[in-house]
């Protein structure tokens, strides 16, 4: 009796699987959502058929069926390059705890690639030198992907059976086939807390070594790295410039590690203080008044023709004219605790630093910005030195 019952369920099941089909729609990240289907390889589990005494126990039993999470081979077929077709994970390392991994897939070509959700999970044993495959969704959706030249892209989410097969350190890859006979892998890497600690340092060398260089805009950025007591799977790099624009250099050119935290991402500061280039027969100006992209260093020169005297700080300011307001530009944060009196009749020489590969620099108008005051006075203003970028 039990046997039939289960026949008759698989039947009922295979009655109502739906086609594949194409999408109405070719949307980036939007599949149209289509009947799902039993994968072939999916078990169906029913629960033993209760003794009369249970039957008294439960009223109304009815069986359950549970869909376990099946292994699939890995395809075969023809690679494909990955110039005509790329298919990579988000992120290339993950913490051992991840229990879920997004895979994205690129057409780079001008032909028309398609597949369908399918897909085999694979762990490589390094003791036995091979790829064992891992339990994966027993249930897809009955959809044909369809990835042509004007939209190349789709996401989709793959999911760690860790309560089937615990996670392990080392690789893995996500196998998929495309147009029936081509197939292609994304691979990625779980890691365990010395592996965090590896991938930190990995950092802190990317960091030391190119710091220096001037055109490594992403090294001379970082300004801090940290994991939390010392132990935790969160690596925490700050950045001088914290936008994603940084962020996605970072992940590109250093380490692109899933539990990397630059913080919270910072906002365009305005600067709305007034300012004045000549006022009180006191002046600011730079050397030149215009400067090329890329420019390093400026000198900028403070004069004091005013019977009193001045008296500043080491600190100053560069702002970009963006629309009607003035944004200020990063300058690294860290300021000696020095005063400087000037005379009637002296003039203060400095050189403003730009920066411009964290700032990325574009032509357009540009002022050195300084707060100062007299000597013995509580009452300060800013001067400012205006120039441009060409």
């Amino acid at each position: 009796m039990k046997h039939l019952l289960l026949a008759s369920l698989i039947l009922l099941y295979s009655c109502h699987s739906t086609t594949s089909k194409k999408g109405q729609e070719y949307e980036t990240d939007s599949i149209p959502p289509q009947q799902e289907e039993l994968h072939p390889d999916g078990v169906l589990k029913s629960e033993p058929i209760p003794t009369e005494e249970e039957k008294q126990e439960q009223p109304s039993g009815t069986a359950s069926f549970v869909l376990q999470p099946v292994p699939r081979d890995i395809p075969t077929g023809e690679a494909i390059n990955p110039d005509s077709l790329s298919m990579q994970t988000e992120y290339d390392y993950y913490p051992l705890v991840t229990t879920e991994v997004k895979v994205i897939i690129t057409n780079h070509s001008h032909f028309e690639y398609d597949c369908g959700e399918s897909y085999s999970l694979a762990y490589y044993n390094s003791k036995q030198k091979s790829w064992e495959t891992l339990p994966t969704n027993p249930i897809i959706n009955s959809i044909l992907w369809i990835f042509p030249s004007d939209y190349p892209t789709h996401e989709q989410t793959i999911k760690l059976y860790t309560s089937e097969v615990p996670n392990r350190v080392g690789k893995y890859r996500i196998y998929k086939a495309f147009n029936r006979n081509k197939v292609t892998y994304a691979e990625f890497e779980l890691v365990d807390k010395k592996g965090v600690k590896k991938l930190r340092q990995q950092i802190d060398d990317y960091w030391s070594k190119n710091a220096k260089m001037p055109n490594d805009t992403t090294a001379r950025n970082i300004h801090s790295t940290w994991i939390q007591n010392d132990d935790g799977d969160t690596i925490f790099v700050g950045l001088m410039n914290n936008t994603p624009h940084y962020q996605k250099m970072f992940r590109k050119r250093v380490v692109s590690y899933s539990a990397v935290s630059h913080g919270k991402i910072q906002q365009d500061i305005p600067f709305i203080q007034p300012t004045s280039s000549d006022t009180m027969r006191i002046t600011m100006q730079t050397e030149h008044s215009v400067y090329p992209v890329g420019t390093e260093t400026i000198s900028v020169e403070l004069a004091n023709g005013n019977s009193k005297d001045l008296f500043f700080g080491e600190q100053y300011n560069v702002v970009r004219k963006e629309g009607n307001r003035w944004i200020l530009l990063h300058d690294g944060g860290v300021w000696n605790d020095l005063g400087h009196g000037l005379g009637q009749g002296g003039t203060y020489l400095f050189t403003a630093r730009l920066r411009p590969i964290v700032n990325d620099n574009k032509p357009g108008i540009y002022k050195v910005v300084k707060e100062i005051g007299f000597k013995g006075s509580s009452q300060k203003w800013f001067m400012g030195a205006e120039f441009r970028i060409e």
